[in-house]
């Protein structure tokens, strides 16, 4: 790709590292509803890197709201009208679009890694869904999933005061989940259950273990299309109450590179290889079975 030339109130950055996402790798594997809507494409939306013109270095959410549709104007900025994706961060330079720039573009500390500062989009989203989840202080909140998600909303559950306690997943995940805030507990009669897979299964699972009253969060998108059945007895009769969880907003982004920045939880634990640009494809055709994230150095 040749280098890219900014706009005005575009940002140019050269990238110092991009992560590697379990987005990209299901974009990878079938494509995006809403990120991306052909292939092959630009990729890669976790990056840390040095504004060209400043020689700052700094780190970006993969979006920014309008602020000016209706769904901004209630409050409901993931749900924005206009909502564009960032996407590139596999390569050596990218430029970060005005509107992203001026809402989701903030300077990096000078002692946090860039690995770990690269976590801001998806710990983001992780907060975003605690906050759809509404925990409150001692509830139990099951997480479907150990992968780097899963760990990421222990760490975001535990920091609102509840009780992470993940389900499903590789042994040696949970073997690391104490370290982000789980805590052992039994999942079934979750009063949240918050679904971090991405499959059918989970999220079929994640209906059956809430409490009578309590709360499921669908945090793992699945594919256009997929149609998942609820029994109408525990839906009516149980009230249980569904959400989904999708994406950020500007507080969002803003708190989570505060989070990052306070390092209360071992962030750089979640990466867990490291590729250069040309080993991006092999890694997501095979990956290790130790895998977590990678961090992608041009």
């Amino acid at each position: 790709m040749p280098r890219p030339e900014p706009g005005p109130g575009d940002v140019l950055v050269q990238i110092e590292v991009a992560l590697t996402d379990g987005t990209d790798l299901k974009t990878f594997q079938r494509g995006h509803p809403r990120i991306l809507d052909r292939l092959p494409a630009p990729f890669g939306h976790e990056f840390c890197g040095i504004d060209v013109e400043t020689g700052r270095r700094v780190v970006a959410a993969n979006s920014a709201p309008c602020r000016h549709c209706a769904a901004c104007q209630a409050g409901l900025e993931t749900l924005c009208h206009r909502l564009e994706f960032l996407a590139g961060a596999y390569a050596e330079y990218l430029v970060v679009p005005e509107q992203i720039a001026r809402t989701n573009l903030y300077p990096v500390p000078d002692d946090l890694p860039a690995e770990v500062a690269a976590l801001l989009e998806p710990l983001a989203c992780c907060l975003h869904g605690v906050e759809r989840a509404e925990v409150e202080p001692g509830s139990v909140v099951a997480i479907l999933g150990a992968g780097p998600i899963g760990l990421m909303l222990c760490a975001c559950v535990a920091d609102a005061g509840g009780w992470p306690v993940t389900v499903g997943g590789r042994p040696e995940r949970h073997a690391l989940a104490p370290a982000f805030g789980a805590r052992p507990g039994d999942p079934r009669d979750a009063d949240v259950v918050i679904e971090a897979a991405g499959t059918e299964e989970a999220w079929r699972d994640a209906l059956e273990l809430a409490r009578p009253g309590g709360t499921v969060v669908f945090f793992g998108g699945l594919e256009a299309g997929a149609i998942i059945p609820v029994d109408a007895y525990r839906l009516h009769y149980e009230e249980l109450t569904l959400r989904g969880a999708f994406h950020h907003a500007p507080r969002q982004v803003r708190a989570a590179l505060a989070f990052l920045a306070s390092r209360a939880y071992p962030w750089e634990r979640l990466v867990t290889h490291e590729v250069s640009l040309e080993g991006v494809a092999d890694l997501f055709a095979a990956p290790p079975h130790e895998y977590l994230k990678a961090a992608v150095r041009p």
